[in-house]
């Protein structure tokens, strides 16, 4: 089984000192050109169990999918160099504001699904057609039930509260998931409250913020912090995990799902796009098959992620732990939109 990241394993090999999952082989580099029948996937990620649900559209298809595995933080990068010329025919960003920032920049092309499931969930696709959501992902937070018990901790309000100090574990400012939770907060609660929420949390902070969501998982563990900011499927990926070592970083976390404006949910989406260069006949195909019942019943529960066809049953741990969430209704462009508000709110109060 695959692990979901290079730089996941390295955290996990650095806590355990051992080896503990293996990263699974991306495909090579690509080309200018590829052959017909071939269909390349540029993703910031391998999750475990993709390569069956990939199968299954290479059966159905008759298309060769050819899987390039590039780091989160590279992907924009990659598409800028390579421009037209670029062999990829669908991108997968890990959340909407990348997505959002490559269109802004020209690097995507717009296309039409005529051929979408009915029970796609349309609010999380882009109407103007330049990206679509494969999986929902909900931001949360995670804490050590032998260290804490937590009292009133409904809303990200309440994390800011002067009780939590030096208790708490969150990514750095460059982390995109974080960045679209402040944007969130921007738009429901307008910038000056999101700039005091920001500000609050610096002194509660139990070490200068780092990483993404699964070094958060990794300091709770090893006695660093008693509270962390998470995405739930990575405490997800660690209820399932491929090795006993990993199993035990998570075994003492529990999940509590925050609110954001008028009791709603703050979520994001895995996006998939098309690039310059990429041909639409064969990504559109793709998409239309990754947002229909069939691979939502095991994409997005590999992924220990929510589905984003109404018509798929999510992952056991997203029904046992995670439960029903009241989603809020943002537009998510407009994350995309408040992204250089909430970075610039994040330098400002010195969130590392």
């Amino acid at each position: 089984m695959k692990a979901f990241s290079f730089f996941r394993n390295i955290a996990i090999l650095a806590l355990l000192g051992s080896a503990a999952c293996s990263n699974g082989g991306a495909g090579s580099n690509g080309a200018a050109s590829q052959p017909n029948n071939v269909l390349t996937v540029y993703t910031y990620r391998v999750v475990p169990g993709q390569d069956s649900v990939f199968w299954r559209f290479e059966q159905r298809s008759g298309l060769k999918l050819e899987v390039v595995e590039i780091p989160a933080d590279s992907l924009t990068a990659r598409l800028r160099q390579e421009g037209s010329r670029c062999p990829a025919d669908i991108v997968i960003f890990p959340e909407v504001s990348m997505a959002i920032g490559a269109r802004r920049e020209g690097l995507l092309q717009a296309y039409q699904l005529s051929g979408i499931d009915q029970y796609f969930k349309d609010v999380l696709g882009d109407d103007q057609g330049y990206w679509t959501g494969l999986t929902r992902i909900v931001p949360a937070i995670a804490y050590n039930s032998k260290r804490l018990t937590p009292h009133k901790l409904n809303t990200w309000v309440d994390l800011a509260m002067p009780r939590f100090r030096g208790k708490v574990l969150a990514p750095s400012s460059s982390d995109p998931y974080l960045q679209s939770l402040v944007a969130s907060f921007v738009l429901h609660n307008g910038e000056q409250a999101a700039r005091a929420w920001a500000s609050a949390m610096v002194p509660n902070f139990a070490r200068e913020p780092q990483g993404n969501s699964m070094d958060q998982l990794l300091g709770l563990a090893t006695g660093q912090g008693d509270i962390a900011i998470i995405n739930t499927s990575d405490l997800g990926y660690l209820r399932y995990p491929p090795t006993y070592q990993e199993l035990l970083i998570g075994q003492d976390s529990r999940l509590i799902i925050l609110e954001n404006g008028e009791f709603k949910t703050h979520l994001n989406v895995t996006c998939a796009t098309v690039p310059k260069g990429g041909e639409l006949k064969k990504a559109i195909a793709f998409l239309e098959y990754m947002t229909a019942q069939e691979a939502q019943m095991n994409y997005p529960r590999v992924a220990q992620e929510h589905p984003v066809n109404v018509m798929a049953i999510p992952s056991d741990f997203i029904i046992e732990e995670v439960g029903p969430v009241a989603e809020d209704d943002l537009e998510l462009n407009l994350l995309g939109q408040y992204n250089p508000v909430a970075v610039k709110i994040l330098k400002e109060v010195g969130w590392k």
